[in-house]
């Protein structure tokens, strides 16, 4: 089960480029900000960012950050989704603009996956760990 989750993992980094970030604020309510991203092949993500906005401050201060990825256009019950937590760091201001770049590296990955009940029917959500070098080895062979 762990390929079959590993290749839904994989399609949807492949397809979605947008990503959504939860930042930790000063006074520790979270802050979720969506952001157009790209990855490396270290699945580290990159996007750009005023230094002014909140989720930019909230990084600088505390790099804990937890990201969702999911296609929001499916279905009720159809759509998968990827969770990641890990660290954000603010890598600098991009040369002549006011755009600061950050870069997110995870450290656990899940995906959701649902338990049915006997006759078939939907019973709960649940999230399955994932291997993060698993998943990288897998995007970039």
């Amino acid at each position: 089960m762990e390929d079959q989750h590993i290749k839904s993992a994989k399609e949807i980094l492949e397809k979605i480029h947008y990503i959504n970030v939860a930042t930790v604020s000063e006074d520790g309510s979270p802050w979720n900000t969506a952001v157009s991203t790209s990855y490396d092949e270290q699945l580290n993500f990159y996007w750009g960012s005023s230094p002014d906005n909140v989720h930019s401050q909230n990084m600088r201060r505390d790099g804990r950050v937890f990201v969702t990825i999911y296609d929001s256009t499916v279905p009720e019950g159809t759509g998968q989704g990827l969770y990641l937590l890990g660290r954000a760091e603010e890598l600098g201001q991009e040369e002549g603009t006011s755009v600061c770049k950050y870069k997110f590296t995870p450290q656990q990955v899940w995906i959701n996956d649902e338990a049915k009940n006997e006759d078939g029917g939907y019973k709960y959500d649940i999230r399955i760990e994932l291997n993060l070098s698993t998943l990288k080895d897998m995007l970039f062979d």
